[in-house]
């Protein structure tokens, strides 16, 4: 039974020391899985939750049918429901981003408005396996570093407050059979099946594709996100140690870097261009590793992109 692999997927990942939590449902079939086990689950970990529900206005009255149909879901569990409507398209064209992101930051935030309005510990999230594995191929796909490959967690801490994902180790049919199992009937997002979106294209034609050479493409590529998590957090822990050594007054010694590991070297670099320029959005592997061998080779310095220009001098380098 899919509720005794949650309740020891739960145990053995200690997701459940929090006690209140926010669960977002779509209406899609991932969600309702997590909130119906939730349900079911939350005498044995003494839960209190309650089902919060941010329609897009995207989709014209479907979204406002998927709104009333998961107010009347959490009316059937007996919880509290909570639901905002947005518009997704046009604060996206204020800030000139993608509606997909635009979408994310404006649910993330009303996720995190009612977690804080009932000082609740956590908000829940239905990402289960098939999203880990399309995450990780994406961004493998654009060249990510170590730390973009680890996987997703069960527990994180996030802007928005803590974030568990108790469906991690499910794939998206084991969710789909539970609910037909419990006679669930879920929404269907037509735009799931649009396969101009990068991450819908990874879904329904790259992990099929894959499977004909691994039938377990997804477990593979979820262990391989656990296993790269695992090494990032020794790396970034290590960095964390050596750093005050290495650099001073805003300067990376060239002298102590070169006694780091190349691994370490990396850490050092991303770390140092984050707190000096205040992140590394549009910095990738390609320009950290340029700023290393000017201290590996001795270099004069090198131009980075947002005007940012790395120089070594008397072995100290520094950003301006």
């Amino acid at each position: 039974m899919l509720i005794g692999k949650f309740i020891d997927t739960c145990q053995t990942e200690k997701i459940f020391p929090v006690k209140k939590i926010v669960v977002a449902v779509s209406g899609g079939a991932d969600s309702l899985a997590l909130a119906d086990l939730i349900n079911r689950a939350r005498q044995r970990f003494k839960l209190n939750f309650c089902i919060a529900h941010f329609e897009h206005g995207l989709r014209g009255q479907d979204s406002i049918d998927d709104a009333n149909f998961v107010e009347s879901f959490a009316n059937d569990l007996g919880v509290e429901f909570f639901c905002k409507h947005g518009d997704v398209a046009n604060f996206a064209a204020e800030n000139k981003i993608s509606v997909e992101t635009a979408a994310r930051k404006l649910r993330y935030e009303f996720l995190s408005e009612i977690r804080q309005q009932l000082n609740f510990d956590a908000i829940a999230l239905a990402h289960h396996a098939n999203d880990q594995a399309e995450t990780i191929l994406m961004r493998l796909m654009r060249g990510s570093s170590l730390d973009g490959l680890s996987a997703m967690k069960f527990c994180a801490s996030s802007p928005y407050g803590l974030l568990i994902r108790p469906l991690l180790r499910f794939k998206k049919s084991e969710l789909e059979n539970y609910c037909r199992e419990r006679k669930l009937i879920p929404r269907v997002d037509a735009t799931n099946f649009d396969a101009i979106a990068t991450r819908n294209k990874i879904r329904l034609e790259l992990l099929p594709m894959l499977e004909n050479f691994n039938p377990a493409i997804v477990e593979t590529l979820c262990r391989f996100g656990e296993t790269a998590a695992a090494e990032s957090d020794f790396i970034n822990a290590e960095v964390e140690k050596i750093y005050p050594a290495v650099v001073k007054n805003k300067s990376v010694l060239r002298d102590e870097f070169l006694k780091l590991h190349v691994a370490l070297q990396r850490g050092v670099i991303k770390k140092f261009i984050a707190e000096t320029c205040g992140g590394v959005k549009d910095l990738g592997f390609v320009h950290f590793e340029a700023l290393r061998k000017v201290l590996a080779n001795n270099l004069s310095g090198v131009e980075l992109p947002k005007n940012i220009r790395a120089d070594l001098r008397r072995g100290r380098l520094s950003i301006t």
